[in-house]
């Protein structure tokens, strides 16, 4: 579905003609209109099921304080007497055909425009996303459209990563862009709060390891709570048994000793826990341990598994390949040590709650060992020609989420070779959740819709590679387009926008703090 052109007026006012449009990100499954506007001069939300509650209280606020919205031009056929409207909550409950279906009918809605709006939904979530599309027209255009619209999601999962370890960002910042977020369908947000130069959640067994500028206990549950009562699901991201060298400083016994004839010490182990040693990765679970109690609504875990060392010079580790012959026989390597690694800290995550992801570039490469099949894996890249294919993860039935650093990594300063992501290159690509990286050779990877089961969802990514390259707002301000598109695309599999009517939808919606208003195109 198109959305059709409407005329504007340079007074700010824009004609109610029967092709109206609907202004929206992400755009519904389908909008039939039947003419005229719903505008309301005051609005009674009504919920019809106590588990609305709560959606209703949010709409009724955030209606009560929409501010500049534009004007609609009513035409004769349209105008009609002026009355408070209503807006009803409907809780409707769809027959679900398996866990999948549950997942996507969560979010799925109708709405019907008529005298009053009516919003049916199985799910709290479904009622919260369906209220997003009428704000989003209200802050667009004035008046929602009258007509029928229903949605759902093709995948799951549409996340956001926040790299907070190497670039601290307030409570009150991420509980601000978690509200921007969630105005657009995300609904996933990984929070990636320790790498080589920073650990910042509080910890009460490890005090040692945490950074000077850091979130408090308290803020970090501030934190979760407000993603709990935004329907966004939050993925704690520690990184190990690679990226650890903030913790391992403090604890430098339980570091991967050195590597002889290695070049430097980036590639040496540095931020790498030495595996082959029961204490540290007792110590490392520990500190899992530690943290767990601050996400008690998560069912996922990011253990990391990636960049453990330099995955090209691994055989140059004598410990690791010691320690896996001793381990696995002789044909093992240091990778079966690894997937070992995050198949023993998956287990242990499953019994704090959690399922296990991991990044991809350090999975499916042990000679001896196989990766625990529930560990999903969180594919980002095939940059060497060493890893393994998407293909190779599909036949062993890992689930899967999209990191795309081609097109939805942004890295601050654009180190290592990397571009800002843009809403234009990934309508270039014709991206969807499942276009995944290319592999060297020029490759494609790519599931096709309907979407299997295995693929989750999809992130974009947020990294703080030089983290005085932006300031808080400029990140806000940067990652706003790109990640709305994304947010588009992914919900619909793709999209019917084109580029343009994206920009211009994304322009007239507006920002949510900390998101600023769009400059004119």
């Amino acid at each position: 579905m198109t959305p059709s052109v409407r005329r504007s007026h340079g007074d700010g006012t824009t004609d109610a003609a029967d092709d109206a449009r609907w202004l929206s990100i992400p755009q519904p499954d389908s909008f039939a209109p039947t003419g005229g506007w719903w505008h309301p001069a005051g609005v009674a939300v009504v919920a019809d099921d106590p588990l609305l509650d709560a959606e209703a209280d949010r709409v009724r606020a955030e209606l009560a304080g929409l501010r500049r919205m534009p004007t609609v031009r009513v035409t004769e056929r349209a105008r009609g007497p002026a009355r408070p409207s209503t807006l009803v909550l409907r809780l409707h409950r769809p027959v679900s055909d398996g866990p999948r279906a549950d997942a996507l009918a969560a979010e799925a809605y109708r709405i019907d425009v008529g005298d009053d709006v009516v919003v049916t939904a199985a799910t709290a979530t479904g009622a919260f996303r369906a209220t997003r599309q009428l704000l989003h027209n209200l802050r667009a255009q004035g008046a929602v459209p009258r007509g029928r619209v229903a949605g759902a999601p093709r995948v799951a999962e549409r996340g956001l990563h926040l790299d907070t370890a190497r670039k601290h960002y307030g409570a009150d910042w991420t509980v601000a862009l978690l509200h921007a977020a969630a105005d657009v369908g995300i609904n996933a947000f990984q929070w990636h709060f320790s790498d080589d130069e920073g650990f910042r959640i509080a910890s009460d067994a490890f005090p040692e390891v945490v950074s000077d500028e850091h979130v408090t206990r308290d803020e970090a549950r501030r934190i979760v709570e407000t993603a709990r009562d935004l329907h966004v699901a939050v993925v704690p991201a520690l990184d190990m048994p690679g990226h650890l060298r903030h913790v391992l400083d403090a604890h430098p016994e339980l570091r991967l000793p050195r590597a002889e004839g290695l070049p430097d010490a980036a590639v040496s182990g540095e931020g790498a826990l030495d595996i082959t040693d029961r204490d540290a990765v007792g110590f490392a679970h520990r500190l899992i341990d530690d943290l767990a109690p601050l996400f008690p609504h998560s069912d996922r875990w990011n253990l990391g598994g990636d960049e453990f060392v330099d995955f090209a010079l691994i055989d140059r580790y004598p410990a690791l390949a010691e320690s896996a012959r001793e381990r696995f026989g002789a044909d093992a390597t240091g990778f079966d040590l690894l997937t070992a690694f995050v198949n023993d800290t998956a287990a242990h995550l499953r019994g704090r709650g959690f399922e296990a992801r991991a990044w991809n570039d350090g999975m499916l490469r042990g000679a001896v060992v196989r990766l625990d099949r529930a560990v999903e894996l969180t594919w980002w890249t095939n940059w060497s020609a060493l890893m393994r294919p998407l293909s190779d993860a599909v036949a062993a039935g890992h689930g899967l989420v999209n990191v795309d650093d081609e097109l939805l990594y942004y890295v601050l300063g654009e180190k290592a070779g990397y571009r800002y992501p843009t809403a234009a290159r990934m309508w270039a690509a014709d991206w969807h959740p499942g276009l995944f990286p290319t592999l060297r050779s020029g490759a494609r990877q790519e599931l096709a819709a309907p979407y299997p089961d295995l693929l989750r969802g999809c992130c974009f990514a947020v990294w703080a590679d030089d983290p005085d390259a932006q300031t808080r707002d400029q990140v806000a301000a940067g990652i706003r387009a790109p990640l709305r598109a994304m947010a588009e695309r992914a919900w619909n599999g793709g999209s019917s926008l084109s580029l343009a009517e994206f920009v211009e939808i994304d322009e007239r919606i507006g920002g949510v703090a900390p998101w600023p208003e769009a400059e004119p195109a």
